[in-house]
């Protein structure tokens, strides 16, 4: 049972309050402009429906709103607008930090799928594991420049019958530009008031007319921002005993934060009729990515910590130091992206005649690599290197597909029948790239120097030695059949169905049902059913990675045995001793249903409930060890490993919630105009059939710690509430923008509230509140100048809890929803030509 409580009452009385004041707006007074229903081709094969008349909750973000919010990328701006959008804005990890992905409903970012101009958008190359979502590859949306972005179409609902896997919560279409003429440069500055963060931002497009036949439209951004340190001193002993740099070195020799980050991307996006009836049309997007955080700090000394009262003692010298840090140190990691897309194909035919045709051509690929610097192999002594290449990984994806609209009239029907077809054929690849320098991996020969750095490394991450490089690929083949009509002026009806077949996975078929009704001209009832699949990805499936087991400890307890780590692929033979099988795909089932309100035609208010069941979710086991595991090691072959881990269908999902969203114009409010919106999500997740055991020589052994559940279910913030204004009088523009996210959960121990082994324990986050301001001012018909900031009020999370300090340091972790860095001030200029 979901509980609306406070948050959904003051949003109701928000909503029965514009309704109220929209009656005083007559319809004639109204322009294009003004009306809130936009035309959208996301979740429809119609010509004719606009965001309201849609069977399906779709919202439509436009270039405007992104501007205003002050963000310089698409997945910031995005979860600044959108009530369902939520990925955490926290500070970067080692895994993902370079990739900035899209999420709806509260589930995982594999979940959503990314269409740029309707065409499927390949995913990064890089497994990625930002919390609290478990790892997996996704789609980088911060690599299509904000520039070149007409608007942004959100699909709030499962749509795998219509646009193929991944579409399990949503599907978020990127509208590219077409402006054949004109053009905007955009340059900004900023910082945080606290301190670091100093960014640097430019971006521009220009549109060019192809005679009287086509467009060509150019965009480029580019922007950097520095590192940003909230870092704590350390509250674990530092030095031996009597050592007096104990009471000299503070927080100075460690840092915590926002990574520092520098990307450009171009994008060219065109068209070009042939004659009347055939267009030519295409893209060509390039990104290059690169960002850097600082990973667990490594100190002079181990110290054993005690996990309730956290009191500390030194336990002696540690091994894993070295001359050339006498100090200690803390590594830096940094992660670079390449990603390129292209798309080209041709229009032709007429729905209400032939038929509309379109064939198209889309390739994307991308390579992700990794390194560390700063840091140390201590088998190497004083001759180890301090930075270390740890390989890449590549991703390619080809698609040919062919997609046909035609108007079907039927006498007895209001409106022509709108048929859909389509097939498709999809090629993916992913494989190991380049191969990490040697000493990151290899024994430089000094003993008892098992383990290698950067200390804090993920397990799903390593460097990549030859005996882990591969590739593998899959086919992927399908088509589609749908079929929308108005069976009565008020009722509209939708069918859809998808057959594909994956040469790894087999065929699947999903189907889609959608209704409306019309009962009055202002009230319409809508609700859809949905079934869904998602194949494992390629990465998940071919990546193995072999490591040095970690000895790094906050508290220095629970130390591991020294020895080799294998990350096993799920198929792999050596696997199946541990429990590891192939991997079944993911399957699932949404339903929604939601109601229109349409009080006149500058307001509208839609409250849309929804029920998402995923089953046969995919995520890594926890790493298996102990003398059993040893054992299995040695009878296959492994000697000198000590920890397994492997990919696994580990548990089915509900997910349950409530999306609410609420607009209204003002023509006339004091000599200017007022626009309102306001957002509610909320949503609750269960975790069931949890599949927590394997069987590893007779023992029974635990591949499950229960806070991954805790994570899945409480991570994200029960509720987030999006309240924006933005009034224009003349020369003056002023964009206002609430946000409050429900509390949610940092889970840590298996014990739940009670400190585990290394001191950690499950923490509460407060509801969290914040405002954004953004000041937009006219010089001229062509310069504007504008100065906001976001987070006015400098409001943080909550602290961690000191035993949640996991590298001594920490104040705050990956999962706050809009970062933990305080406020932002930024100006800039504008100019359009």
């Amino acid at each position: 049972m979901i509980h609306l409580k406070r948050p959904l009452f003051a949003l109701t009385q928000l909503s029965l309050l514009i309704a109220a004041a929209s009656s005083q707006q007559a319809f004639a007074e109204q322009t294009p402009e003004t009306r809130l229903g936009k035309v959208v081709v996301l979740g429809t094969s119609r010509e004719d429906i606009t965001s309201l008349q849609s069977s399906a909750p779709v919202d439509v973000v436009s270039a405007d709103q992104l501007k205003s919010t002050g963000a310089i990328t698409l997945n910031q701006a995005l979860e600044k607008l959108h009530p369902s959008f939520n990925f955490p804005q926290g500070q970067n990890s080692w895994n993902g930090q370079n990739t900035r992905s899209a999420a709806l409903r509260g589930v995982s970012p594999a979940y959503t799928l990314v269409l740029v101009n309707g065409k499927r958008r390949h995913t990064s190359s890089q497994i990625t594991n930002t919390l609290p979502y478990p790892p997996s590859v996704a789609v980088d949306i911060n690599t299509i420049p904000v520039s070149a972005i007409e608007r942004v179409e959100i699909l709030r609902d499962g749509a795998a019958a219509q646009y193929g896997s991944d579409a399990i919560a949503g599907v978020i279409n990127i509208v590219l530009r077409e402006d054949s003429e004109g053009g905007n440069l955009n340059a900004r500055i900023g910082g945080y008031s606290d301190g670091g963060g100093y960014t640097r931002a430019y971006n521009g497009w220009k549109g060019f007319n192809l005679g009287d036949r086509g467009f060509l439209n150019l965009s480029a951004d580019y922007f950097n921002s520095d590192f940003v340190d909230r870092a704590d001193a350390d509250w674990r002993p530092q030095f031996a005993n009597g050592d007096s740099r104990n009471q000299t070195i503070g927080n100075s020799w460690s840092k915590w934060g926002n990574g520092s980050r520098e990307s450009w991307s171009v994008l060219a996006n065109g068209e070009f009729d042939l004659n009347d009836e055939v267009k030519l049309y295409g893209y060509l997007n390039y990104a290059d990515r690169e960002s850097g955080s600082y990973v667990n700090t490594e100190r002079v000394i181990n110290s054993s910590v005690n996990p309730t009262t956290l009191e500390t003692a030194v336990t002696g010298a540690n091994s894993r130091n070295s001359p050339l840090y006498p100090d200690g140190y803390q590594p830096q990691s940094v992660s670079d992206s390449q990603d390129l897309a292209a798309v080209f194909g041709t229009r032709f035919g007429d729905a209400a005649g032939s038929g509309k045709f379109d064939l198209s051509l889309s390739h994307g690929r991308n390579e992700s690599g990794k390194w560390t610097r700063g840091t140390v192999n201590p088998s190497y002594g004083v001759n180890s290197p301090r930075n270390f290449y740890w390989g890449s990984t590549k991703s390619n994806q080809t698609t040919v597909q062919g997609d046909y609209v035609k108007d079907l009239p039927v006498t007895f029907l209001p409106a022509p029948v709108v048929l859909s077809a389509g097939l498709l054929y999809r090629y993916e690849k992913w494989a190991t790239g380049d191969l990490a320098d040697e000493a990151a991996y290899t024994n430089g020969g000094l003993a008892n120097s098992v383990n290698r750095l950067p200390i804090g490394a993920a397990s799903v991450d390593s460097p990549i030695q030859p005996a882990d490089a591969g590739s593998i690929n899959r086919n992927v083949g399908g088509g589609y059949l749908g079929v929308e009509a108005d069976l009565t002026e008020r009722l509209q009806v939708g069918i859809t169905g998808r057959y594909e077949d994956y040469s790894d996975f087999g065929d699947t078929f999903n189907g889609k049902l959608t209704l409306r009704y019309e009962l009055t001209p202002q009230v319409a009832l809508r609700g859809t059913y949905s079934s869904g699949f998602h194949a494992p990805s390629l990465a998940q499936l071919g990546s193995q990675i072999t490591s040095y087991t970690t000895t790094w400890s906050n508290t220095g307890l629970n130390v591991a045995t020294p020895g080799q780590t294998r990350f096993f692929r799920p198929d792999d033979p050596q696997a199946a001793i541990f429990g590891a099988k192939a991997l079944d795909p993911e399957k699932s089932d949404s339903f929604s249903a939601g109601i229109v309100l349409q009080p006149d035609d500058t307001s509208s208010i839609t409250i849309d409930a929804y029920y998402l069941t995923i089953k046969d979710s995919v995520v890594s086991v926890d790493r298996l060890s102990g003398t059993a595991v040893t054992q299995a090691f040695n009878s296959v072959g492994l000697t000198g490993f000590t920890q397994a881990q492997y990919y696994f269908n580990g548990w089915d999902s509900k997910t349950k919630g409530l999306d609410i969203v609420g607009k209204k114009h003002f023509s006339q409010v004091y000599g200017g105009t007022l626009d309102l919106s306001a957002g509610f999500s909320l949503n609750k997740t269960e975790v069931d059939n949890v599949r927590d055991t394997v069987q590893v020589g007779g023992a029974t052994l635990n591949v499950i710690d229960p806070y991954r559940i805790r994570d899945a279910e409480r991570s994200t913030p029960k509720n987030k509430l999006i309240l924006d204004a933005r009034y224009n009088n003349g020369p003056w523009t002023v964009d206002v923008f609430f946000k409050r996210y429900g509390s949610y959960w940092y889970n840590a121990s298996a014990s739940g509230l009670l400190p585990g082994g290394n001191g950690n324990r499950d923490q509460r986050f407060s509801p969290e509140w914040y405002v954004d301001l953004d000041l937009n001012y006219a010089v001229t018909s062509n310069w504007d100048l504008f100065l906001g900031t976001q987070n006015l009020f400098n409001k943080y999370p909550d602290k961690y809890e000191l035993g949640n300090r996991s590298n001594g340091v920490n104040n705050y972790g990956f999962l706050h929803p809009n970062g933990s860095s305080g406020r932002f001030v930024y100006a800039g200029v504008n100019y359009a030509f």
